[in-house]
């Protein structure tokens, strides 16, 4: 037991130490870069390196908020701010730019709103998981920041995999997300608990396997998605239409993101052979 608590207390202080250091390096190449170029780099990652594949499918997919709007007499259009917003973020994350967490909180501070608003009462659920992307962005954005300093300049981003012990604990807090959201909003009446709690566990995960570039985040999105479509079935037509272009993006990132934490365990095998 001493050995299990020794062993968890030096891996949160090498945590800390990261952490620290991390803030440390990029407040001073902030500092020695100055405004300008810091703001030459937020464009660059908005904009450049991208293929025409890759443009053709972020436009295509960022326009279909405004072609599905445009079916309705009655105009949402915080809605409409939200799935555009929402859209571009998934679509940035799977190109692995850092920008997306710009657009992730934009998002996620409309769609808290939209949630505590919804028609026939708020959806428990969507309220917390909002609130913790809230918060998540700057932290996430913060650990893309720091895993940078470890990267040559030949790489975007590196992908990593669940090993079996991984899929197994991550799974597990899903089910425990669930679980425990779901009686916490039957304790404060929910008509429908634990179906609220059901895109908690796979967001929260989700979340936290972005945050470390682990490409099965793509399939916890993918639940969260189809979660998500019923739950504003009939409601909102903009946010029905965000949910069906996350889940074609969370199939897109899947894709990508397993090839390329295929192609990272090759080239990791070949280092060490």
């Amino acid at each position: 037991m001493k050995t299990l608590v020794n062993r968890t207390l030096k891996k949160w202080r090498g945590i800390w130490l990261e952490t620290k250091q991390g803030y440390r390096y990029m407040v001073c190449e902030a500092r020695q870069m100055g405004a300008k170029e810091v703001f030459k780099l937020v464009i660059a990652d908005l904009f450049l390196g991208r293929s025409l594949f890759q443009w053709c499918y972020l436009l295509t997919l960022s326009s279909i908020p405004f072609l599905l709007e445009l079916t309705v007499a009655d105009h949402d259009w915080l809605g409409l701010l939200a799935s555009w917003t929402g859209i571009v973020c998934v679509i940035l994350v799977g190109e692995g730019r850092y920008s997306n967490y710009f657009f992730g909180l934009i998002n996620s501070l409309i769609y808290l709103y939209l949630c505590l608003t919804a028609k026939g009462g708020a959806f428990y659920g969507e309220v917390a998981t909002t609130t913790y992307f809230t918060v998540m962005q700057p932290i996430g954005l913060f650990m893309w920041l720091n895993a940078s300093r470890h990267k040559s300049q030949e790489q975007s981003f590196v992908v990593r995999s669940l090993d079996l012990k991984g899929w197994i604990k991550n799974l597990g807090l899903t089910i425990l997300t669930w679980l425990v959201m779901g009686f916490a909003y039957q304790s404060i009446g929910s008509n429908k608990p634990f179906r609220d709690s059901i895109t908690d566990g796979t967001n929260v995960i989700g979340q936290l396997l972005m945050n470390e570039y682990y490409w099965e985040q793509w399939l916890f999105w993918a639940a969260t998605n189809i979660f998500s479509i019923y739950l504003w079935w009939g409601t909102s037509i903009a946010m029905q239409g965000m949910y069906w272009v996350y889940l074609l993006n969370s199939l897109f990132g899947w894709y990508t993101w397993n090839k390329e934490a295929k192609l990272a365990q090759t080239n990791q095998t070949k280092e060490s052979l």
